[in-house]
């Protein structure tokens, strides 16, 4: 789900991307050029801003786009052959401009053309070369001030959209659509933020520091949980990678070390920019199958240094969600030497349909990064160094800085229309549509229907079905943030029909720090619970869950019980945690709980004191008032828990102590995709019943849990000393996409191995005849000394949303008492990925 979170969150503003600059104080132009004659599309055409260094050259259908905030009047378009040609444009506007260019004769003699190297190659290799010398990550110390732009539009404007119900709620928006350089459609502002950081880079140590000092979000009073999300940081694209990663996905770069593999180059001219003579290399890639880019870039002759780039996404790559995006990049020499950003340009359109005749509303995100008062050898400050995270909030203040502080800072001046769209947004917020609209949104996200003090839900819960208690009915609240941004207070009822039973809880949590976490949370609960459930299972009493329910496997357990629990972040992404817990576990005709002796037990009891340690290194983290999403490192997350069982303080209680391990990484292996790996491990020292052993994963349903294991029944496996390896590797269409017919489809392969080896002392083994074991094991479950092993393949991205995988069970096939053996499984998930 972390993937849907990502999509949801760029959504809402707080990841956007950029797309040509909506300033209306900029020119803008986009076009298409041919052959007078043929009226064929003319590709390498050179398309420039005439007294200025802004240029670019068409693509495979002769397209062009252009912008600057230079004063300019024309805009040329020349080509070898054919006669160059100036059309006038009007400042400050979007002009669309098509060139018909005529060719020419040259009086000269016949030219004979023999094969020969590619001139591009040797362009390229002095590149490679020289990147030690001119990539800016690799320089020893520097720090430079960044400012970043960020807008959301809403694209694809067409006249049926202002509906009179529209034009009456929102009327005056539709003074702020303009035309997008990106897609040459109208757009409508939605959202705009800008972040003023410091950036810090040291090779030695290797560190490197963006610490925000400023941010403000167009409709968000408070911006420090976002804050974050807004930096140049976030999303640094680097042509000296050999991969541009950007949502997720990995492009190729055209300056990768490898590069020959993925493109075909093309020296297309020589030309003066800023007095240097500059290579200009067209390139195209050779196949679809990974992400891949198509555009140009300026090489410097000199130095080998890239001075500008500019790139999209072709058509036909295997990309969800994104229709259109480009990537423009410039670079100068700022001591005659050293060459150095100057503006970073993201472009991209964001659809649910991939064609361009749609009439399917679309969004279009805008980041502009432009970098200033650079120093290089620069020491880094010694509380930077100490941050314990690359992007770090100034603090909590940073949303309060006045007009003039960011007339001050802007490296230009905001439009009229750029700085109308702040309040814009205010006034789009007070429309009862607008807030109708939102809240629906808000609750399908969330799960909770608020209002302003109290929230209803969550909705997925209201009613649910299974073998232990009929159908369930619950209702559950909680309290807003508008009655207390320190304090939240939630409960629900619930009520089975089978069972008859009234269940409920209740939860109150105190948040003492947002910035780095310290939140008390006490909660207790009568309700059903299903022992040995995954991590991701679906939650419990969830209709999805009843629905899906495979063959009614679920094995509830009633369970009252009373946590407390204190997490203290230490420094991000490092926490412990303090908590304990009391719990009674009660028997029922699925769940037995029967005594070696023949004698059946109403019920055990468990008193737990837990500690628990968490640590990664620059984890992206969403931080909310009561809540915290964590959206995943590019480094291994580890965590380690200690649990010590109580005697004496409960009927049927024992003393016991459990030690539990963890390790999460997930390695990207571009071009050929990425891998999730986790392993987990633990120890259980003393006697205890067998509810409160390791309880294997099963998956009661047909939907697809990554930390379950498919063809496992809930109550199969029992162990206390345990390893368990999850491992899925995602091709992302490397294979399919590589067979003519299915790559149209653009599947996306998955390889799934999970497997668990593990052990019970002969204290705890209640399989064996005359055990010492507390209780009795339920008929059919057992250990697991013989390790358990499921293959599968999966098939992801089906109409982009729906995941199919088969998993075979490899081993413990045979049928044994109490155990129905499923051998073979199919689970299906829901996905939404980029």
């Amino acid at each position: 789900m972390k993937h849907l979170f990502v999509i949801f969150l760029f959504l809402g503003g707080l990841l956007l991307t950029d797309t040509p600059r909506v300033a209306a104080q900029s020119t803008r132009v986009r076009g298409r050029v041919v052959d007078v004659d043929s009226g064929k599309p003319l590709q390498f055409v050179s398309v420039v801003f005439p007294g200025t260094t802004i240029g670019i050259t068409t693509d495979e259908e002769g397209v062009y786009a252009l912008e600057t905030r230079d004063s300019v009047s024309e805009v040329s378009a020349s080509m070898v052959g054919y006669a160059t040609q100036n059309l006038p444009v009007v400042r400050h506007e979007f002009n669309h401009v098509d060139f018909e260019l005529k060719s020419v004769e040259f009086g000269i003699d016949n030219v004979v053309v023999t094969p020969g190297k590619n001139p591009a190659h040797p362009i390229l290799r002095g590149v490679i070369r020289n990147k030690k010398r001119n990539n800016q990550a690799e320089y020893d110390r520097y720090r430079c001030a960044t400012y970043t732009k960020m807008e959301l539009d809403l694209a694809n404007i067409k006249k049926e959209f202002r509906s009179k119900r529209l034009q009456r709620n929102f009327g005056f928006v539709f003074n702020y659509i303009d035309t997008s350089t990106l897609t040459g459609q109208p757009y409508l502002p939605a959202m705009i933020s800008e972040t003023v950081a410091d950036y810090y880079h040291s090779r030695e140590p290797a560190v490197s520091r963006e610490v925000i000092r400023a941010s403000r979000v167009s409709g968000v009073e408070d911006s420090f949980s976002i804050a974050q999300f807004t930096g140049n940081l976030q999303n640094d694209i680097n042509f000296y990678d050999n991969f541009i990663e950007l949502f997720e996905v990995r492009f190729a770069s055209p300056l990768a070390d490898g590069g020959l593999a993925f493109y075909n180059y093309f020296l297309v001219d020589s030309m003066q920019l800023d007095g240097r003579k500059t290579y200009k290399i067209r390139f195209h890639p050779k196949r679809l199958t990974s992400p891949v880019l198509d555009g140009e870039v300026n090489i410097d002759s000199a130095t080998y240094a890239l001075a500008s780039a500019s790139v999209r996404m072709p058509k036909g790559v295997n990309v969800n969600w994104i229709k259109h995006l480009r990537i423009d990049n410039s670079n100068h020499m700022i001591n005659d030497t050293t060459w150095f950003r100057k503006r970073d340009h993201l472009s991209a359109e964001f659809s649910i349909v991939r064609r361009d005749s749609s009439k399917i509303l679309s969004f279009i995100g805008t980041r502009e990064v432009v970098y200033s008062d650079v120093e290089l050898g620069a020491e880094m400050p010694r509380e930077v160094i100490r941050m314990d995270n690359d992007v770090v909030v100034d603090n909590e203040e940073i949303s309060h800085k006045g007009e003039s502080f960011w007339e001050k800072h802007r490296p230009y001046k905001l439009s009229e229309k750029e700085r109308n769209i702040y309040s814009m947004v205010d006034s789009v917020q007070q429309v009862p549509l607008y807030r109708n609209i939102y809240t629906i949104i808000n609750t399908l996200i969330g799960g909770y229907w608020n209002r302003k003090y109290i929230g209803w839900g969550p909705y997925y819960k209201l009613g649910s079905f299974n073998k232990l208690e009929g159908f369930r009915m619950q209702l559950g609240a909680r309290t807003t943030t508008e009655v207390s941004r320190k304090i939240r207070l939630g409960a629900y009822v619930a009520y089975g029909t089978r069972d008859e039973d009234v269940k409920g809880g209740g939860s109150v949590e105190l948040a003492f720090n947002r910035r780095l976490t310290r939140k008390l949370t006490l909660s207790g609960s009568h309700d059903v619970v299903q022992l040995g459930a995954g991590e991701s299972a679906l939650t419990q009493s969830n209709i999805l869950s009843s629905i899906f329910s495979r063959g009614g496997r679920q094995r509830l357990s009633m369970v009252n019980r009373f946590d407390a629990r204190y997490e203290h972040e230490w420094l991000h992404g490092f926490s412990t945690t303090i908590g304990t817990r009391v719990q009674r576990i009660y028997g029922n005709k699925y769940v037995s709980l029967l005594r070696a002796d023949g004698v059946e037990m109403n019920s055990i009891g468990d008193t737990e004191l837990q500690l628990g340690l968490r640590f990664s290194h620059n984890e992206k983290i969403y931080r909310r008032t009561f809540d915290k999403n964590y959206l995943g490192s590019k480094y291994p997350i580890l965590s380690l828990d200690f649990t010590a069982g109580l005697k004496g303080l409960l009927h049927n209680d024992c003393e016991y102590y459990r030690l539990e391990g963890s390790v999460q990484y997930r390695p990207k292996l571009a071009p050929i995709g990425y891998s999730d790996i986790t392993i987990q491990g633990g120890k259980i020292f003393g006697r205890v019943p067998y509810p409160l052993l390791k309880l294997h994963e099963g998956n009661g349903t047909y939907f697809y849990d990554p930390y379950a294991f498919s063809c496992m029944n809930f109550y199969e496996f029992a162990s206390d000393a345990w390893v368990t390896v999850f491992y899925e590797h995602h091709f992302n269409g490397w294979l399919l996409g590589r067979i003519p017919l299915l790559k149209k489809l653009q599947w996306r392969e998955v390889l799934v191995c999970k497997g668990v080896w593990g052990t019970l002392s002969h204290e705890n083994d209640g399989s064996m005849a005359g055990t010492a074991a507390r209780l009795l094991f339920p008929e059919g479950m057992s250990s697991v000394n013989d390790p358990y092993v499921e293959l599968g393949f999966g098939i992801e991205n089906i109409f982009r949303l729906f995941r199919v995988d088969c998993i075979w069970r490899l081993t413990h096939r045979n049928n044994k008492p109490g155990q129905d053996i499923q051998n073979f499984a199919v689970n299906m998930s829901v996905q939404l990925k980029f």
